[in-house]
C-alpha cells in the first residue's frame, strides 16, 4: 500500500496526506479531546471531594470537643438564667430580700414594687425599699444583695439619721432595688438587628 501511495503523483500524495492529517486531528479534535477534559474534569472533583472528606473527618474527630463545649455553653447559660429568670417571683423575692435584711440586723419598713420597665429582651422590675439599722448594717446588707442569685442593681440610696438609736438603728435608708426579668421569646436572632 505504502509503494502504490509512493507512485502517486506529488499533488494526489499531498492531498492525501492533507485528508489523513485532516482525519487525524478530527479523531483527536472529536475523539480524544472530550476525553481529556473529562478525565481532567473527574481529577478536580475528584480532587474536591478528597479535600471535603478531609474537612469532615477533622470536624468528626473534633466532635466530642464540640459536644463539650455546647454542654458547658449550656450550663454557663443556665447559671446566668438563676441571675435573670423569666419570672418576677414576688413572694419569694420579698421573702428573700426580708431574710437578707434580717441577717443584716435591719429592719425592712416598706417594700413596694414598681411597674416594670422592658427593653428589647429583658424587664426591669423596680422595688422600692425603706430600711431602718446602722450604716454598717447597711454596708453588709448591700454586700449580701451583691453577692445574691439574681441580678439586684440598687440605686437611688437616700440615708437619713434616726432621732433616736432604739436596738441600735440609727439610719433609715430608701433605695431602689431594680431586678432583671428575661422575657422568653424575646431574644433577637445572631445577625438581626
Amino acid at each position: 500500500m505504502i509503494q502504490k501511495i509512493a507512485d502517486l503523483p506529488q499533488q494526489q500524495q499531498i492531498m492525501l496526506a492533507a485528508v489523513a492529517a485532516g482525519l487525524l486531528f478530527m479523531g483527536w479534535y472529536y475523539g480524544v479531546t472530550p476525553a481529556v477534559l473529562m478525565v481532567e474534569g473527574l481529577k478536580a472533583q475528584n480532587a474536591q471531594l478528597t479535600a471535603d472528606i478531609e474537612t469532615a473527618q477533622v470536624t468528626v474527630a473534633r466532635l466530642p470537643q464540640f459536644q463539650e463545649e455546647v454542654l458547658r455553653q449550656e450550663l454557663e447559660l443556665e447559671e446566668k438564667r438563676k441571675k435573670l429568670p423569666d419570672e418576677k417571683e414576688t413572694a419569694e423575692i420579698v421573702r428573700q430580700i426580708q431574710q437578707l435584711a434580717e441577717g443584716a440586723n435591719l429592719d425592712l419598713k416598706s417594700f413596694t414594687p414598681q411597674s416594670t420597665v422592658r427593653y428589647d429582651f429583658y424587664e426591669d422590675w423596680p422595688i422600692r425599699m425603706s430600711i431602718e439599722g446602722s450604716y454598717r448594717n447597711l454596708g453588709l446588707f448591700f454586700q449580701e444583695i451583691a453577692k445574691f442569685e439574681r441580678l439586684i442593681n440598687i440605686t437611688d440610696i437616700e440615708i437619713s439619721t434616726l432621732g433616736t438609736t432604739d436596738q441600735g438603728r440609727t439610719i433609715s435608708a430608701t433605695c431602689t432595688a431594680t431586678i432583671f426579668v428575661f422575657l422568653e421569646g424575646s431574644v433577637p436572632e445572631a445577625g438581626t438587628d
